[in-house]
This record gives structure tokens, C-alpha cells and sequence, in this order.
């Protein structure tokens, strides 16, 4: 599902040569989840996500989130603080893969771990039944690790710290998506990377119906 943008010329591995693209022309949806564990090849499924829409400049677009019903038990509800009774009523992720198909369209999707994102939205759009072509995306972790900062490790709360972001409330769908769109620009200018090659280009949003019920936001957002 996803194919992975880099910065131009070679950097520790990340970068890829090609034509690039300026970042002030795209946008980016920077989407995080909460899940009930870490394999959806195990039977894990997805039990929130949050998408901030971005603009090249950084300009937040749109903010989007919602409990995810998984049809399962809800999982490590000491991580990411969600239990059974706030997910009953909420959509399963079928009813809003169109929805959140077309977030993804015409953007870069963004995500810190994006290989962890990504192996659950690929397993959560087939089982819905959608087929989205590749997607141009970006995963800020490795962008972390190509620009050599000085840091212990790698995760979002660590980068947020090195440059002074707030990362108030971790394990929140919405709240992380947040911090990784301020987090993004930061990254790229340490990259120096006014540009990115795209393997492929936004891709459209697919067809499918669209989710008439109600979304189900995490109490506090949305």
C-alpha cells in the first residue's frame, strides 16, 4: 500500500534518486492509530485513528478521528486507555475505509513507525474490500534516523523533546497524529530537504460508499 518518499541523493539508505517534487506543492495526512496489539496477522485490529491533513507549509487542512469498533476485545487498554464501553457503537473500520480512503488522496501519508501503520491499514482495507493503488509516504521515524541527530533513540517522544514539542498525551490517535504533523517540518529542514522523490504519485480516492452513521471520537478530541 505504501510507497516510500525520499529525500533527493542518497542519505544512510533513505534517500532515492529521481525527479522530486517541492514540498510547498504537496499536502500530507499524517495518520496514527491505537491498536489492540501488533500483529493484524495474529488477529489485532485497529481500534482508533487520527488524521491531520497538512499542507506543504505546514497549514493544519483538517483534523479527523474516530473509535474504531474491532469486533474483538479491545487489548492493552493500560496503553492506550480504551475500553470495551468506549468503542461500543462505534463504526467498524469498513464503514469508514471510504472516508478515510479519500483523507489519503492527493496527499503523502505520514506516520512515525509508518511500517506498523502500514501493515494494519493494508490488512483493514482488504478485509473491508478496497483496493487503494500504491500511496506516496513518508515515515518520520526513518527521516529522524537520516538526519544523524543526537538522540538516544528514535521515537516520537524523544524527537518531540529534542526540539522542544509538547507530547502531552501519548497512545491518543488524534493527539499523536498532531505532534507528528509539528514534528514533520522539523525533520525535513533538518534534512535539508526542501524536496521529495515520490515512487508514486497522490493517488485518487477509490469508490465507495459513504458512512452515514456517526463517528465516535475519543472523549476531549474531535
Amino acid at each position: 500500500m505504501f510507497s516510500y518518499a525520499g529525500v533527493p541523493g542518497p542519505r544512510d539508505g533513505f534517500g532515492t534518486d529521481g525527479g522530486a517534487v517541492d514540498v510547498a506543492d504537496l499536502e500530507f495526512a499524517v495518520v496514527d492509530l491505537e491498536t489492540t496489539g501488533f500483529s493484524p496477522g495474529r488477529g489485532d485490529r485497529i481500534v482508533e485513528i487520527g488524521v491531520v491533513r497538512v499542507a506543504g507549509g505546514g497549514t493544519v487542512l483538517r483534523e479527523w478521528t474516530t473509535l474504531i469498533d474491532p469486533g474483538r476485545g479491545v487489548g492493552a487498554t493500560q496503553v492506550h486507555r480504551i475500553t470495551a464501553a468506549d468503542v461500543r457503537g462505534a463504526p467498524r473500520f469498513a464503514d469508514i475505509a471510504g472516508e478515510l480512503a479519500a483523507l489519503f488522496a492527493g496527499a503523502v501519508v505520514v506516520a512515525h513507525n509508518a511500517a506498523f501503520e502500514q501493515r494494519f491499514l493494508e490488512a483493514e482495507f482488504a478485509a473491508a474490500g478496497v483496493a487503494l493503488p500504491a500511496v506516496p509516504a513518508l515515515c518520520t521515524m526513518r527521516l529522524a534516523k537520516a538526519t544523524a541527530l543526537p538522540l538516544d533513540d528514535h521515537k516520537l517522544g524523544t524527537c518531540c523533546a529534542h526540539f522542544g514539542l509538547d507530547f502531552p498525551d501519548a497512545h491518543a490517535a488524534l493527539a499523536d497524529a498532531r505532534v507528528t504533523a509539528r514534528l514533520l517540518p522539523l525533520l525535513l529542514g533538518s534534512a535539508h530537504a526542501r524536496e521529495l522523490v515520490l515512487p508514486a504519485p497522490p493517488c485518487a480516492a477509490p469508490e465507495y460508499p459513504a458512512y452515514t452513521g456517526m463517528l465516535r471520537p475519543r472523549r476531549g478530541f474531535g
